[in-house]
C-alpha cells in the first residue's frame, strides 16, 4: 500500500464562541485532505501569543528558534495547504517560503492565494490590497451559493493542464482580491475582470485560487480535479 502523503495546513487564530481564543482549521478544509488520500498536519505558529489580540503589523518578529521549530514541522510534510481566512501573519510567510525553497507542493486557497500574491510583491500593499475591497459588477462574498460566477483559463498553465476546461463555474466568498503580481503566472479571471487564480512558473506545483475547492467536493469535477492533482504532487 503507498503511503498517504502528509498534508501542512497552516491554522488560522480566531475566537471561539465562548470567547476563547483558539488557533484551528475549518472542518470542510481538514475533510477535503482525508477524502482525497492525505493525512492533515496542523502546522502551528510557535510564539507564545495570543494573535488575536494584536494586528500583524504588531506582533513580534518571529525568533530565529521559533523559526526553526517552524521548519522542523514543515519537514514532516510532503506538501502545504495554505488557507483561507482573514488575515496573516509572519509565521504564515515564513511557512510558505520555506516550503518554496524545499520545492513542496503548495495549494493557498482565498486568503492563501492573497498571501502567495504578497510574498511575490514582497508585501506591497499597493500591490496587493489586503485593505481594499471589491467594487466590481459581481458580489464575490456569497457564502452559501453552489455557483457565484465563471472564471476563464489561461492557456498554457498548470490550471488549465489539470482542469481541462477553459471556463469553469466557482464558489466566492471573498471581500479582498489580488491586483497584480511580479514574478506568477495569473491562470485565471473571472468575468469582471479579477484575478481567480495564480501560479508559480518555477514550481512543480504551487497555485493559488480565489475560490474555495475544498468546500465543492460533492458536486463539481474542477474542485475534485485540483484537489486530486495537489494530493497527486505531494505523493512525489
Amino acid at each position: 500500500m503507498q503511503k498517504k502523503p502528509m498534508i501542512g495546513i497552516i491554522g488560522r487564530p480566531d475566537i471561539a464562541s465562548d470567547e476563547d481564543a483558539v488557533v484551528c482549521i475549518w472542518e470542510k478544509t481538514r475533510r477535503a485532505i482525508v477524502q482525497k488520500g492525505g493525512i492533515p498536519l496542523l502546522v502551528l505558529p510557535t510564539q507564545n501569543l495570543i494573535y488575536e489580540e494584536l494586528r500583524p503589523k504588531d506582533t513580534p518578529r518571529l525568533t530565529i528558534q521559533e523559526k526553526e521549530d517552524l521548519k522542523s514541522v514543515v519537514d514532516c510534510c510532503n506538501g502545504l495547504l495554505i488557507p483561507g481566512g482573514y488575515k496573516w501573519y509572519e509565521y504564515d510567510t515564513f511557512i510558505y517560503q520555506y516550503a518554496l525553497e524545499k520545492n513542496m507542493p503548495v495549494l493557498g486557497i482565498c486568503a492563501g492565494m492573497q498571501m502567495i500574491a504578497s510574498v511575490d510583491n514582497m508585501n506591497r500593499e499597493e500591490e496587493v490590497k489586503g485593505n481594499a475591497k471589491n467594487d466590481t459588477a459581481i458580489d464575490h462574498h456569497q457564502r452559501e451559493q453552489k455557483y457565484v460566477h465563471s472564471i476563464n483559463i489561461m492557456d498554457n498553465t498548470l490550471l488549465k493542464k489539470i482542469v481541462d476546461k477553459n471556463e469553469i463555474q466557482v464558489n466566492s466568498k471573498h471581500n479582498y482580491h489580488v491586483q497584480t503580481t511580479t514574478n506568477l503566472v495569473i491562470s485565471a479571471y473571472s468575468e469582471d475582470g479579477l484575478i481567480e487564480a495564480i501560479e508559480h512558473p518555477k514550481k512543480e506545483f504551487v497555485i493559488g485560487v480565489q475560490w474555495h475547492p475544498e468546500t465543492m467536493l460533492d458536486y463539481d469535477e474542477s474542485a475534485n480535479k485540483i484537489l486530486d492533482a495537489f494530493i497527486e504532487a505531494c505523493k512525489k
